[in-house]
């Protein structure tokens, strides 16, 4: 997996390995199932029509099965592009620190991590019904650090929980460095 590529410290541990809720990925699912179906509906629509269109069709129809075939190929690789980046998009949460790895594009990956000693700030923000149902939202970290990049997840599941795993995780790494 790709989170063990990371280089953890001596008594580092991962406490978690968290990726996106299962709902992100079937919206976006779900519409390139409507754009693999558009097409056949409208071959269906068209050949319910009498006259010279379903002539035209009768005699085409070999050129629309050779089209829509190459259609769903294209669908098939924008499914395959959703799961790579579903698959390799993941927050690691270790007990010192924060390691968020971002699939940009195919053979494009952004690593980014932060010590819990330097969190300032955890929000939790969950909007609408269908959020609150379903117990997704995003985070957005905040550190005590000159750089303006901010740590913020979206779609992550059950954010309330994964806050309150982050804070007890900070909470006994600063309660560890006082000592």
């Amino acid at each position: 997996m790709i989170f063990e590529k990371i280089n953890l410290e001596d008594d580092e541990q991962v406490l978690s390995v968290i990726r996106r809720h299962w709902f992100y990925v079937f919206k976006q699912c779900f519409f390139i199932f409507v754009l693999a179906v558009l097409p056949l509906i409208a071959y269906f629509i068209l050949n319910s029509l009498s006259g010279d269109i379903r002539a035209i069709l009768t005699l085409y129809t070999t050129h629309f099965i050779f089209l829509y075939s190459a259609w769903l190929l294209i669908n098939w690789m924008m499914l395959a592009g959703i799961w790579t980046d579903h698959y390799l998009d993941i927050w690691c949460i270790t007990n010192k620190r924060i390691i968020k790895i971002d699939q940009v594009t195919l053979f494009t990956r952004q690593t980014g991590s932060f010590r819990l000693e330097r969190l300032q700030d955890l929000n939790v923000e969950i909007k609408g019904i269908i959020a609150t149902i379903l117990d997704y939202g995003t985070i957005h970290a905040q550190t005590a650090s000159a750089d303006v990049e901010e740590f913020k997840a979206t779609y992550l599941p059950r954010p309330q929980e994964i806050k309150s795993l982050i804070l007890k995780a900070a909470d006994a790494q600063m309660s560890k460095n006082s000592l």
